[in-house]
């Protein structure tokens, strides 16, 4: 059997408010950033928020313009976690129907 470190992840399409749109990738948390998310305080809801955002970030990959831009719309106009939980829910989904074969 032979098994090698791989970290899940979906594609998505992202529409901007101008109607354009953009392909990028979605991977899961790795270690180090699941763990860091314990290591803040409870009652560091600013930090923990903060680290949300860092994570997410960090976890979708695509063109970098495209990306940054994205970013902005959400927090500009969207609610950026919310965004967050349903890429989660996307690739919780993603796993379950890999899991099924």
């Amino acid at each position: 059997m032979k098994i090698k470190a791989e970290r899940p992840s979906i594609e998505f399409e992202y529409e901007f408010e101008d109607g354009a749109t953009a392909v990028f990738k979605y991977s899961a948390p790795t270690t180090k950033q699941i763990d860091r998310s314990f290591e803040i305080p409870d009652e560091d809801r600013k930090g923990r928020l903060d680290h949300t955002k860092e994570v997410l970030i960090d976890c979708i990959s695509g063109d970098m313009a495209d990306k940054s831009r994205m970013i902005e719309e959400l927090m500009e106009n969207g609610n950026i976690y919310e965004f967050k939980v349903q890429l989660d829910i996307a690739l919780g989904k993603h796993r379950e129907s890999l899991q099924r074969g």
